[in-house]
């Protein structure tokens, strides 16, 4: 009798022995990281204003041929999220992704660091998922680096997994979603606390002089503890956090629920992947009923009613980790979730996945 467990475990085998078959030579994925600024022309909707978006392209090897990967952060965060500065080798998703033969653009959401800055209210999760969409676009068109690339995936983490969500399920143009840092649920004790760090950015020692738009907003020096498990994160990297802060804008808090909405993430029919910190304090709760982020299994109960079947939905629980995923000392465990994932539902090229929905 074959059980269900030797059977997936068959299935993994073949598809990695598939995936090493379609494998690009082994040029392609060696080398040191190259990337490159890049900057692209955006709207907003019912606003006829140009906008620039600023985003890193990085890649190994030979760029053409390869799945590119759309990184978009939470709020307060920039591009630097993805490609952490501080110990590379442990923090950097980027840096793993084209290590698996991925290339990654690493964007600044409009509002933040490099971008333009728009009118705060401007700034929605429509406004950006239609914002991430022309990006889309471009990445496939070529409009990068004279690249049109073969596939796309969405990666976001938090408030950028809602803007992916919005993206994904109403304009279904990318082959796959990764979502971070982000259920269907808050914990129902975490927005007191979130907003108790969130004050105006022309108070902040760092934003004073910036010259930003009214209503945007950052956190409060010492805030970022909020984003870790501080029992278990390196302080140095929530110091470095500090530093690198960025802001958020009111129409983005405003607007944040609209992620929320499971009708938008059913319409996604490209695989998913969901992975949260054990200790995310935004969504997890252990002691209420329907909150916990005890494994892997727990977040699938919790989540796979928000998705349809076409996504063949996982999930997967980096234990003892914050919100902040990427800044935790096993990060390096997501990472290789990812690209495993990706191997098995995408593919790290234009041939087809060993494992497709």
């Amino acid at each position: 009798m074959v059980t269900k467990s030797l059977l997936g475990t068959v299935t993994t085998l073949i598809c990695v022995l598939a995936t090493a078959a379609w494998a690009p030579p082994a040029a392609a994925h060696s080398g040191a990281k190259h990337c490159q600024d890049e900057t692209l022309p955006v709207t907003l909707p019912a606003d006829p204003i140009t906008y620039h978006l600023y985003g890193q392209l990085c890649w190994q090897g030979t760029l053409a041929g390869k799945t590119v990967q759309l990184l978009s952060s939470g709020v307060t965060y920039d591009h630097t999220y993805w490609d952490f500065p501080l110990r590379p080798q442990r923090y950097s998703y980027v840096r793993k992704a084209v290590d698996a033969g991925y290339a990654t653009f690493n964007i600044d959401r409009l509002g933040v660091g490099q971008s333009d800055h728009p009118p705060a209210g401007s700034l929605t999760v429509p406004a950006e998922g239609y914002v991430n969409h022309q990006v889309v676009q471009a990445l496939r068109h070529g409009d990068l680096a004279s690249t049109a690339f073969p596939k796309v995936i969405a990666v976001g983490h938090s408030f950028g997994s809602g803007i992916s969500i919005y993206e994904a399920g109403t304009y279904a143009d990318v082959d796959g979603v990764v979502v971070t840092g982000f259920l269907h649920a808050l914990n129902p004790d975490s927005s007191n606390g979130f907003f108790a760090i969130i004050y105006p950015a022309a108070e902040d020692p760092k934003f004073a002089t910036a010259g930003l738009p009214p209503s945007y907003l950052t956190t409060r020096p010492g805030g970022r503890a909020f984003f870790y498990n501080t029992s278990y994160a390196d302080p140095a990297v929530i110091a470095m956090d500090e530093r690198l802060k960025q802001t958020t804008t009111s129409g983005e808090l405003a607007t944040f629920g609209l992620g929320f909405d499971p009708s938008l993430s059913r319409r996604i029919h490209v695989p998913v992947l969901v992975v949260t910190g054990q200790r995310d304090f935004s969504f997890c709760n252990g002691a209420l009923s329907g909150f916990s982020c005890a494994n892997s299994a727990a977040v699938f109960a919790r989540e796979s009613f928000a998705y349809a079947p076409q996504s063949c939905l996982e999930t997967y629980v980096l234990r003892r980790s914050g919100h902040d995923i990427n800044l935790h000392p096993d990060a390096h465990l997501w990472f290789e979730r990812a690209s495993d994932w990706a191997d098995r539902r995408v593919g790290a090229s234009h041939q087809p996945p060993c494992q497709p929905c």
